[in-house]
């Protein structure tokens, strides 16, 4: 679906066309869904639940909806928090599966272990991202873009040592 198509159904919904909202729910099914699932890999059930239960809500808010172009980054926080405030009633977190799923171990403060288990999440997601972005620069690229980021230089500092152009470094 293109901006426009989704911008247009949003509205359409907001007018109080069913179909449209119909539309919009099958469009973002799978793309939430698998979203939910990098970030809480062992709770899908939770994640239809939070999806449901937000489209519910947009259907409630229908003409009230303060959306006008696009659902995916409203849905996207919506999930996020939904599973957080879900997590930290502490309905599904009495123990916790070791990474070789050989025994689990009891939890002994659910709030923090809530936490540290979404930036663990969180962290090797966007590891994952950071790692498929690199991969697609060239291999200068990638030296200059480690030099500028991961070594914290100047632009000055790289021009000076490797004798590049202002530039190619900027770019």
């Amino acid at each position: 679906m293109t901006a426009a198509q989704e911008s247009f159904h949003i509205q359409q919904f907001k007018l109080g066309d069913t179909n449209s909202f119909q539309i919009l729910y099958q469009h973002y099914n799978k793309i939430m869904l698998r979203y939910g699932k990098s970030l809480f890999p062992y709770h899908e059930d939770d994640i239809k639940d939070a999806f449901h239960d937000i489209f519910i809500s947009l259907w409630n808010a229908g003409e009230r909806l303060k959306v006008d172009n696009t659902l995916d980054f409203y849905l996207k926080r919506s999930i996020k928090n939904y599973m957080i405030r879900v997590k930290q009633k502490g309905v599904k977190f009495d123990t916790i599966p070791d990474e070789n799923n050989s025994g689990c171990f009891e939890l002994s403060d659910k709030s923090n272990l809530l936490s540290s288990m979404i930036e663990s999440e969180l962290s090797a997601h966007n590891n994952k991202l950071y790692l498929q972005k690199l991969s697609l620069l060239t291999k200068r690229q990638r030296f200059l873009f480690t030099e500028r980021f991961i070594h914290e230089k100047s632009v000055e500092e790289i021009m000076k040592e490797h004798n590049i152009a202002r530039q190619t470094v900027y770019n």
